[in-house]
C-alpha cells in the first residue's frame, strides 16, 4: 500500500479520482436524481468506495455515469423529492475531500462516512471550502468529539 500521512503528497491520479468522486456527488441529485445525502452515505459504504480505497482498482477506469449506474444496481438511494436542493459547488466538494481525506491519511470510506457523516460535511462547507483541502480535513478532524490533529484519531482512521 502507498504511504499515508500528513507528509503524503497527493499524485496527480489520485487527485484525479478524488475529482471524479466529486463529480460523481455533485450529479447524485441532479443527474441521477437521488436523495444526495442517502446516495452519498450508500455510495461511501459500497463496495465501489471500499475498491476505491485502493491502490489500484478497475472502477479507477469507470466515469460519473458508470459508476452512477452500478451504484443505483446495487443499493436502493431515494429518490430526489424536489424539495431541498444541496448546491452543485458542496456536493462536490465533499466528494472531492472525502476522497482526498482516503488517498491523503489512509481513511476507509465505510469508517469516514461513519466519523464525518454527510450533513455534517455540508453543513461545514461554507466555513471550509476556501481552506486548502488538508486544512479543512485538519478541521474535521478536530472539530471530532475530543479532537484534535495529534490524539489519535487519525491513527484510528488510518488503521480502519
Amino acid at each position: 500500500m502507498a504511504k499515508r500521512g500528513f507528509d503524503k503528497e497527493l499524485s496527480a491520479f489520485e487527485l484525479a479520482v478524488c475529482d471524479a468522486q466529486g463529480d460523481l456527488f455533485e450529479e447524485s441529485q441532479y443527474d441521477f436524481e437521488c436523495d444526495a445525502f442517502d446516495f452519498i452515505t450508500k455510495f461511501m459504504n459500497s463496495e465501489i468506495a471500499e475498491s476505491l480505497d485502493k491502490d489500484l482498482s478497475l472502477c479507477h477506469t469507470w466515469g460519473v455515469k458508470q459508476t452512477g449506474e452500478t451504484l443505483l444496481s446495487m443499493v436502493d438511494v431515494d429518490r430526489h423529492s424536489g424539495e431541498k436542493y444541496i448546491s452543485r459547488d458542496c456536493l462536490r466538494w465533499v466528494g472531492y475531500m472525502y476522497r482526498y481525506w482516503v488517498w491523503w491519511l489512509g481513511a476507509s470510506s465505510k469508517t469516514l462516512i461513519n466519523e464525518v457523516p454527510v450533513d455534517l460535511a455540508c453543513s461545514m462547507y461554507n466555513a471550509y471550502h476556501t481552506l486548502d483541502i488538508e486544512a479543512a480535513i485538519i478541521m474535521f478532524i478536530r472539530a471530532t468529539p475530543g479532537g484534535d490533529a495529534n490524539d489519535g484519531y487519525v491513527s484510528r482512521v488510518s488503521e480502519a
